[in-house]
């Protein structure tokens, strides 16, 4: 290669090669992402090995060795690249200790920390794959994974774990367990859905309580809504299908979760545009939603359901294409990723006239029964609503069935606020609508969880 030039010339050539070929095998590999925000709401923020603390932003990017904590209102949901998802819940603490998914399955790790809090894990691929790859550790113990969808909260006396789907086991503390031949890492206690132990509880002098029980007990002791998020029908499946560089939903700055999947936006400043974030190509799943109304935009139906991309797998004629619904109206409830109930008053604020009790007849209603790996439609059998104006409360019931859900229903108390928004929590029902101003039109969506899925849907009502 060198025989044109002094033989000084081509040592001196070559050892310059091998150094510069030396020095790009010693450079550190680029930090690859392992998990990206797909919620944030609330006082949420992202720690970096270095110490470097930064407000979570949807759409940002995770890697190993990060921690993401949350305040005391905040919720944020993370997306994996395997798919996995978990729902960290308000006063929590996560660290990513290591994320390497191996499509052979050799060097596949997963490997994190709930420092404190609450979370909600649903396995992605690798470890439903390689579930002897996975760990989930805590001050009390060590959580393995069967291809599981669980709840786990852990505080500084116990740990505590719910599991929707699969089966978890509970191995000691990580300190122990370095070796998982070693005897002291044998399981200490299981949980699996297909029991009548789906809760197991550690505490730290190695006490274990295990049982079951109803859903309005686990969001006592978990603090969560137990809808089953994340399954076809609701806002995990675009999550997680969606690329690590692609946000899919923002909510307006001044909503708020009242469920894991349920927003209700209400008390926005007027004529203030809420920040949306940019398409990325490929596009996002979700629309993005704005708080202000498309100005000079005609509108003959004041309340409309509408869709987001992400919610297309429900079988609906009653949803709109986000881009119909969203014109001239804004956003008042939802479920997240997958539709939003619009209304075209800009001030939202209820008459001032609006005095004693009201009745309304309903008008159009869809329902859906959701299990793991299937959504079906359901049939609303009958439905109520009735607000008290002077007392500024609503009640709402509805009655439904299906082949496999079997006969359901839910009866459903709350407040409504000076702008006609409503919402009510009671143990696994939920519902969350709006008022036209004039009192004369509403609607509202709902949801019951019961032994085999979850029934969810959306009404309208016209006043008697």
């Amino acid at each position: 290669m060198f025989t044109n030039v002094p033989m000084r010339w081509a040592a001196t050539a070559l050892l310059a090669l091998a150094l510069s070929a030396g020095a790009a095998r010693a450079q550190p590999a680029a930090p690859v992402p392992v998990a990206r925000v797909a919620i944030a709401v609330g006082d949420a923020v992202k720690i970096t090995p270095a110490g470097a603390s930064q407000a979570l932003q949807v759409g940002a990017l995770l890697q190993a060795g990060d921690r993401v904590r949350t305040g005391s209102d905040a919720v944020a949901i993370l997306v994996f690249s395997d798919e996995g998802r978990i729902s960290l819940r308000a006063d929590s603490e996560l660290l990513i200790r290591h994320y390497e998914v191996d499509p052979a399955g050799a060097r596949t790790r997963i490997e994190l920390e709930l420092l404190k809090g609450t979370l909600r894990q649903i396995s992605g691929n690798a470890s439903r794959q390689q579930p002897e790859r996975y760990r989930l550790n805590t001050p009390i113990a060590v959580i393995g994974v069967r291809g599981t969808d669980f709840l786990a909260k852990t505080t500084g006396d116990a740990v505590e774990a719910f599991v929707h789907e699969g089966q978890i086991v509970i191995l000691p503390p990580a300190d122990r367990c370095g070796d998982a031949r070693a005897a002291t890492c044998l399981p200490v206690a299981t949980a699996s859905s297909a029991s009548q132990s789906r809760y197991v509880r550690l505490s730290a002098a190695g006490q274990i309580e295990q049982r079951d029980f109803r859903p309005g007990e686990l969001e006592k002791i978990f603090g969560v809504d137990v809808a089953r998020a994340g399954r076809p029908g609701a806002a995990g499946v675009a999550m997680a299908r969606a690329p690590l560089s692609a946000p899919d939903f923002q909510l307006p700055a001044h909503a708020q979760l009242v469920t894991d999947t349920i927003f209700v936006a209400s008390g926005a400043p007027q004529n203030v545009a809420i920040p949306s974030i940019p398409a990325v190509s490929p596009p996002p799943l979700g629309d993005l939603i704005s708080s202000s109304p498309v100005p000079n935009v005609e509108t003959t139906q004041p309340l409309v359901w509408g869709r987001f991309s992400s919610a297309s797998v429900l079988p609906s004629s009653l949803l709109m294409a986000f881009s119909e619904a969203s014109q001239g109206r804004h956003v008042t409830v939802g479920e997240l990723g997958q539709y939003a109930l619009w209304r075209s008053d800009p001030l939202g604020r209820l008459d001032a006239g609006l005095k004693g009790q009201a009745s309304f007849s309903l008008t159009s209603a869809e329902a859906w029964f959701v299990q793991s790996a299937s959504v079906s439609g359901a049939e609303v059998r009958n439905a109520t609503l009735d607000i008290d104006f002077d007392r500024s409360v609503f009640a709402a019931s509805v009655a439904l069935g299906h082949s496999v859900g079997g006969e359901a229903a839910l009866d459903v108390k709350g407040k409504v606020d000076q702008e006609g928004v409503f919402f009510g929590v009671k143990d696994s029902e939920r519902v969350a609508g709006a008022l036209t101003r004039d009192g004369k039109q509403a609607g509202y969506l709902f949801s019951k969880d019961v032994v085999n899925g979850t029934f969810r849907g959306i009404t309208l009502w016209g006043r008697r």
